[in-house]
């Protein structure tokens, strides 16, 4: 049995954020936006666990914060701090669109394309690729 773990979510984040923008350039609006929300989400949880919220064997994240947007994003906005300490108001500020997830829901997937928020669309793609553009920072080490 493999000791690798089958959850990355900064890699998955950034694989979502890719086909989202393809997606998004092809036309394909409605299915680009729940790949959006998915790579910011993504994000978060990869943040999440690097700043010491446990994670299961499978390296998902555990316990309270095994959430969806926009429910997600309103917890941590209710934290101070993070469980290394950090501020929980750099995370935030580090994705000034994060607040713009408020009307993406996973539940769009069963939507009518006609029914689905297009006018956010924007807004979703701009906090995904701070969120991306975040996670590299992280990645290299500057924060």
């Amino acid at each position: 049995m493999s000791v690798t773990k089958r959850v990355d979510y900064a890699g998955c984040a950034r694989r979502h954020f890719k086909d989202a923008g393809k997606l998004h350039q092809s036309g394909g609006h409605a299915n680009a936006g729940q790949l959006y929300g998915f790579s910011v989400e993504c994000g978060l949880k990869a943040l999440l666990i690097q700043s010491g919220t446990p994670a299961d064997a499978e390296g998902g994240i555990a316990g309270e914060f095994k959430e969806h947007l926009p429910r997600l994003t309103q917890m941590i906005a209710a934290m101070t701090t993070l469980p290394d300490g950090r501020s929980a108001s750099a995370l935030l500020a580090a994705v000034p669109h994060l607040g713009k997830m408020h009307d993406w829901k996973t539940e769009h997937r069963y939507w009518k394309v006609a029914a689905l928020p297009r006018q956010s669309l924007p807004n979703w793609a701009a906090a995904a690729q701070e969120m991306v553009n975040h996670l590299d920072v992280v990645k290299q080490g500057s924060l």
